[in-house]
C-alpha cells in the first residue's frame, strides 16, 4: 500500500469497498447507498473520514486499509475520487460506527445477527436472584429502573439492561408495571 499516497488525498472523496454498512434502530442492514467519503485528515498511522451525506465521521488506522485506488474519471471540485479497499466493515447505525475485520480485503462482511427482545411482565417480588446466578453476575448490582432513565444510564455506562437468553435464539428483557411507568431490570455498573 502507498501510504504517502493517502494521505497526499486530503479532501479527496472516496468510495469504500466494502461500503458502509447502515443499520436501523433494530440492527437491519438498511439499502446500501455506496456513500462518497471525504478524507478529512491523515498522519503516518490513521486516516480520519466523513460520509459525504450524513456526516457520521470516522479514524481509520493504517492497518484497516488494504490499498488506494486513484478514480481519474471521476473529479469534484477539481479533486479526483478514489477508492479506499478495507480490511474492516464499517457498520453506522444511529451516531455510532463500530467496526468489524472482513474475511478478506474489500468483501463485505453481513451485520450482526439481530435478537428479537420479548419483554416478560414480573412483579416486584420476582427473583432476581436467580436471574444473577444464571447470568454469573453479583445479585447486588441488579436493580429496577424508570424506564424513562434507562435509555441515558445506558448511553453514559452507568448500567446495562438485562437480557436472558432463550433457547429460542430471543432474549427476554424484565419489567413490571408500575404507575407512572414501568420499570426495567438493570445491572448497575461500577464507575471507571
Amino acid at each position: 500500500m502507498n501510504w504517502s499516497k493517502i494521505v497526499g488525498n486530503i479532501g479527496s472523496h472516496v468510495e469504500l469497498r466494502p461500503a458502509a454498512c447502515f443499520l436501523d434502530a433494530k440492527g437491519h442492514a438498511l439499502p446500501d447507498p455506496s456513500d462518497d467519503w471525504l478524507i478529512t485528515e491523515a498522519d503516518d498511522t490513521r486516516l480520519k473520514i466523513q460520509n459525504v451525506r450524513t456526516g457520521h465521521e470516522t479514524v481509520l488506522a493504517k492497518d484497516h486499509i488494504h490499498h488506494y485506488t486513484s478514480n481519474p474519471h471521476c473529479v469534484t471540485n477539481g479533486q479526483e475520487h478514489g477508492f479506499l479497499t478495507l480490511l474492516v466493515q464499517l457498520y453506522v447505525q444511529n451516531d455510532r460506527i463500530t467496526i468489524k475485520p472482513c474475511l478478506r480485503p474489500g468483501e463485505s462482511l453481513a451485520p450482526p445477527p439481530v435478537r428479537e427482545v420479548v419483554d416478560e411482565w414480573v412483579d416486584l417480588m420476582y427473583p432476581t436472584y436467580n436471574i444473577a446466578k444464571k447470568l454469573g453476575i453479583d445479585p447486588n448490582t441488579l436493580a429496577w429502573a424508570r424506564e424513562s432513565t434507562v435509555a441515558t444510564s445506558t448511553a453514559k455506562g452507568a448500567a446495562e439492561v438485562i437480557l436472558m437468553p432463550e433457547s429460542s435464539g430471543k432474549v427476554k428483557r424484565f419489567r413490571v408495571r408500575t404507575s407512572p411507568e414501568s420499570l426495567i431490570l438493570v445491572r448497575r455498573l461500577l464507575p471507571r
